[in-house]
């Protein structure tokens, strides 16, 4: 029966050889169930014609191949390949659509040539591939989702590369990778999330590396240990502490894989105010986490012991990786001022950092406030000056936009009663317009009752100053003051310039019937340079307004222009 089989698998390979079509350069035979070709070692620059389309499996490893075209397999017509071998092709170039065609395709061999990056591309025309070997290709680093297009993928071999960086990303989307190998590269680390989602491998191989066992390949020990993936050859520290060189994974544990601490400073110096707590923060970065102990003088400081008869230390630690640790001294007093020691420590060493104290006596005042009681005082003092200036500058730009016509001496002059009564204006200088000096002469006047109220509120030794006196020379020498009689204006020559009032009875300013019009009044008149201005109304009106026998009268008659 085994006879039997044998001649019939013999008569079958021997029918293939001799019905299909094989290039002369090839063998054409059956392998383990499968129609194959093998044209190894021919020194061929390209792919042989007349393959059988029916071929399964296509070695070509051993020639000079050098690039791998687009659409090489759809025109050779070799579509229904699963398996494919192109070791030692010399291939530096891989165009992205060469696969192309091949959707059968399960394995591929690209060991051994001149590839020096991975053809990412190129995969997603081979859905279905399950194992594929890179090894032996000067490649430097796997870029992130360099096999995401291969979901299937389950065996993978970047062994003997030049492999020094592997990219966090780089494994994502082949969940079911089951083996992997690395040895041979010149990988020192692996980045913590490159290998977390790698959960279904059943061996790894990491050895002839030249691993440096620090925290940063601390990932990769949890990640074996954890899913318990076993691994032939144990790989060992070349670099990292003393104590760890030399050592295999095995040998080590968790806490061996760890960096020194490291301490952040954000400031040396500490303040504090006698009697205050003082506060000292110790920040520690380090991978294991490390111890942290504080001391003072030489002296350790313990949490919640005594610092003094009359003082405690406490200490409160926050995080483990990135920690946290406070010191708390109480009732801080001048004498604690000194150096404050932070000593960080884990298995790869330790780190130190000293903080000076300074305490400082309380002083009253400002000097016993807090910071931001002080900013905020600044504050208020600054708006409260800025609110007075801004008050000064309203009262300043009101001032001056008090108009001319408001004052009571619009001329600028000085007001003076003279004995008989009469109110006089005298101007400061002389006034200019429209190139000539002009004056211009005003009259008020007034009831015997209101002169005689005007004499009494303005006595001659104590001029009113409601009123306006006029005490200007007169700009044409040798003339008198006007005065008026019955038949009009006439010149008359007063030298003190009183005005010249005649004596009229008491008659309170009435004409007399059928009598000529004569004045019912004192005369006032107003010297004024400038525009014609009236005379301070106000005044006068002020006077005429008291009770008086006449007041009903005076008040449509109390000027006379």
């Amino acid at each position: 029966m085994e006879i039997f089989v044998i001649l019939l698998f013999t008569l079958i390979g021997e029918g293939f050889s001799a019905s299909g079509s094989c290039p002369p350069v090839c063998v054409c035979k059956w392998k383990g169930g499968k129609q194959t070709v093998e044209c190894t070692d021919r020194s061929l620059i390209l792919f042989p014609e007349d393959i059988d389309p029916e071929t399964q499996v296509l070695d070509m490893s051993g020639n000079n191949i050098q690039v791998l075209t687009n659409d090489n397999f759809v025109k050779n017509n070799l579509l229904n390949l699963q398996r494919l071998y192109l070791r030692s092709c010399k291939l530096g170039q891989i165009d992205d659509r060469a696969l192309r065609g091949l959707t059968n395709l399960v394995e591929l061999d690209l060991s051994y040539n001149m590839l020096t990056s991975i053809p990412s591309a190129t995969f997603k025309d081979v859905p279905y591939l399950r194992d594929l070997i890179l090894s032996n290709n000067p490649i430097q680093k796997i870029e992130p989702h360099a096999f995401m297009t291969l979901p299937g993928l389950v065996k993978l071999d970047l062994s003997n590369c030049k492999l020094y960086t592997i990219s966090p990303k780089a494994f994502e989307g082949v969940q079911l990778l089951e083996s992997l190998k690395l040895n041979g590269n010149d990988l020192q680390e692996i980045r913590p999330r490159t290998v977390e989602a790698l959960s279904r491998l059943h061996g790894v191989e990491l050895h002839e590396n030249p691993w440096y066992c620090d925290c940063h390949l601390r990932a990769v020990k949890i990640w074996l240990t954890d899913n318990n993936i076993p691994y032939p050859i144990a790989p060992r520290c070349n670099g990292g502490p003393d104590r760890i060189l030399g050592k295999s994974f095995s040998e080590l544990s968790l806490d061996d894989f760890a960096c020194r601490p490291e301490i952040r400073l954000d400031s040396r110096q500490v303040e504090a105010t006698t009697g205050d707590n003082a506060t000292i923060v110790c920040r520690v970065e380090s991978i294991p986490e490390a111890s942290v102990s504080w001391f003072f003088n030489g002296r350790l400081l313990l949490n919640n012991s005594a610092f003094s008869s009359y003082q405690r230390v406490y200490i409160m630690e926050n995080g483990t990786f990135d920690k946290r640790s406070t010191l708390i001294v109480t009732n801080a007093q001048e004498s604690d001022s000194g150096d404050f020691y932070c000593i960080a420590e884990n298995r790869a060493g330790n780190a130190e950092a000293n903080y000076t104290v300074h305490v400082s006596y309380r002083m009253a005042g400002m000097a016993s406030l807090g910071s931001g009681q002080i900013a905020g005082l600044s504050a208020a003092l600054v708006a409260l000056i800025l609110f007075i200036l801004l008050i000064i500058l309203v009262l300043l730009i009101r001032l001056r936009r008090v108009p001319f016509s408001e004052s009571k001496t619009p001329g600028g002059g000085t007001v003076e009663v003279v004995p008989n009564g009469t109110v006089s204006q005298k101007p400061a200088t002389p006034v200019t317009v429209e190139s000539s000096t002009f004056v211009e002469r005003k009259e008020v006047t007034v009831g015997p009752v209101a002169r005689e109220l005007i004499q009494a509120e303005s006595p001659s030794d104590a001029p009113n100053p409601d009123l306006i006196n006029d005490t200007r020379e007169d700009p044409r020498p040798g003339s008198g003051e006007y005065v008026r009689n019955s038949d009009g204006w006439e010149e008359g020559y007063i030298g003190d310039r009183t005005p010249i009032v005649e004596d009229y009875p008491p008659d309170y300013g009435l004409p007399i019937p059928g009598g000529p019009p004569i004045p019912s009044a004192k005369t006032l008149r107003v010297w004024q340079r400038g525009v014609p201005v009236l005379p301070p109304v106000n005044a006068l009106k002020r006077v005429l307004t008291r009770n008086s026998p006449d007041e009903g009268y005076q008040e449509g008659c109390g000027t006379d222009v």
